[in-house]
C-alpha cells in the first residue's frame, strides 16, 4: 500500500534563530563538529514514556471541537517520538531528519507500527505540555496535523536537555 506522509515541523524564534515565523525544519549542528551518537548508543535524557491523561484531554478536546475523532495512545508511536527527542536532545539538533538520517515514516515502522499515514510535530523550549499544544495550534501546519481526522494513534515525548525540552508528537493511522 502507498504510504502517505504528513508531516510538518514548528520552528520557534529560538529555534529558528530570527523571529521569522518559519515553518520549515531547522538542523543546527552540535558545537565542536563531534559526529553524532549513533541511535543505539543514545543516553536516555529524561524521556517521559507517555503523555499525561491531561495532554490526551487537551489534545482530544481540541480535536472534537474541530470534528475529529479521538486518538489512542500507542506505545509503538512512543518509542519512535521517544527515539527522535532523545536524539535531538542529545545531539543538538532540530529536524524531522533523524542524526542517523531517519524519517517519521522509518521512526515508526522500527518500532513495530505498520502505518497507512503518519504525522509529526516537533518543538524545543516549551515549558509544559499545554505550552506545547498551543504552539502547535497557532501554527497552521502543525494545527492541522493535530486536527486531521485521519489520525487514529499517538505519541508524545519530551526530552530535557540544557537547551530546554524537545517534544515530538508522532499521529499515525494503521494500514
Amino acid at each position: 500500500m502507498k504510504r502517505t506522509f504528513a508531516i510538518a515541523a514548528l520552528c520557534l524564534a529560538t529555534a529558528c534563530g530570527g523571529a521569522g515565523g518559519s515553518t520549515t525544519s531547522v538542523s543546527t549542528s552540535s558545537s565542536g563538529g563531534a559526529a553524532p551518537i549513533p541511535i543505539a548508543d543514545l543516553p536516555q535524557v529524561a524521556v517521559s514514556a507517555a503523555p499525561s491523561q491531561t495532554f490526551s484531554g487537551m489534545l482530544n478536546g481540541v480535536r472534537s471541537g474541530a470534528g475529529a475523532g479521538a486518538l489512542t495512545y500507542d506505545s509503538r508511536l512512543g518509542a519512535a517520538a521517544n527515539r527522535h527527542a532523545n536524539d535531538m536532545a542529545a545531539n543538538n539538533f532540530f529536524s524531522h531528519t533523524g542524526s542517523d538520517g531517519s524519517t517519521v515514516g522509518q521512526r515508526v515502522t522500527d518500532a513495530g507500527y505498520q502505518w497507512n499515514l503518519v504525522g509529526e510535530n516537533i518543538a524545543r523550549g516549551q515549558v509544559d505540555e499545554q505550552a506545547v499544544l498551543d504552539a502547535w495550534m497557532n501554527s497552521a501546519g502543525h494545527r492541522a496535523n493535530n486536527l486531521d481526522p485521519r489520525f487514529e494513534d499517538f505519541a508524545l515525548a519530551k526530552a530535557n536537555s540544557p537547551r530546554g525540552p524537545y517534544w515530538v508528537l508522532v499521529l499515525a493511522r494503521e494500514r
